[in-house]
């Protein structure tokens, strides 16, 4: 392994351990059950161990390292692996910010919660729009459709337009949840246009140069 790739790998194991250390140093005073899953207006709605904050930066963690080792486009990988070691850092961050919230909320019950978590998911999208565009065709990261997989324009042409939707979708959601201190409202709409719209764009893309194949 590379001495670029090794302190990489440091970084991003650093970042899953943090929220672990603050869930051990914080275990005795936490519930046995905890929330793990929450409605579309921000409150809890599923509970379970706190285990649960124990496994998933670490699980996070090794999905993303393992990915790229079993996916039939690994060779992809290498072409953007500075994006997807980015990739990865923006997930642990976000996962280990969100972790980190859910415990310190427990402790101390935070004021308006859901301005928190819900800026927090409309800057990963800011963040993740950065380099959708330069991700490769694989398996595992993106938009994964048969369209964009059966064709390398597609697949370029349908992620440099999501990275531009993500990020300003993120953006917007940002500044409404700033001026109305509740960005929950707006949330789950970012969510199923930053979805959709890139599926049925790359749909849409692929049909046209079907189209002129045929002509």
């Amino acid at each position: 392994m590379k001495n670029r790739d090794l302190k990489q790998e440091i970084t991003l194991l650093i970042i899953a351990v943090i929220p672990i250390v603050y869930l051990f140093l914080n275990w005795d005073n936490l519930p046995e059950q905890m929330p793990i899953h929450f409605d579309l207006n921000g409150q809890p709605n599923g509970y379970g161990s706190r285990y649960t904050y124990l496994i998933l930066p670490l699980g996070i963690y090794l999905l993303m390292l393992i990915l790229p080792l079993i996916d039939p486009k690994k060779a992809n990988y290498e072409i953007f692996s500075q994006s997807y070691f980015k990739l990865r850092l923006i997930l642990g961050v976000f996962f280990g910010m969100m972790t980190g919230l859910i415990i310190y909320n427990q402790l101390h019950e935070i004021q308006n919660m859901k301005l928190f978590t819900s800026n927090l998911v409309f800057f990963l999208f800011m963040l993740l729009g950065n380099y959708l565009g330069t991700i490769k065709p694989n398996y595992f990261v993106g938009i994964k459709v048969p369209w964009t997989l059966n064709s390398d324009e597609v697949w370029a042409k349908t992620h440099r337009m999501a990275g531009k939707l993500w990020f300003w979708s993120g953006l917007l959601g940002v500044i409404v949840s700033l001026i109305f201190k509740d960005g929950y409202p707006i949330l789950v709409p970012v969510i199923l246009i930053c979805t959709f719209v890139p599926i049925i764009y790359s749909y849409v893309i692929y049909q046209k140069i079907v189209k002129n194949i045929k002509d």
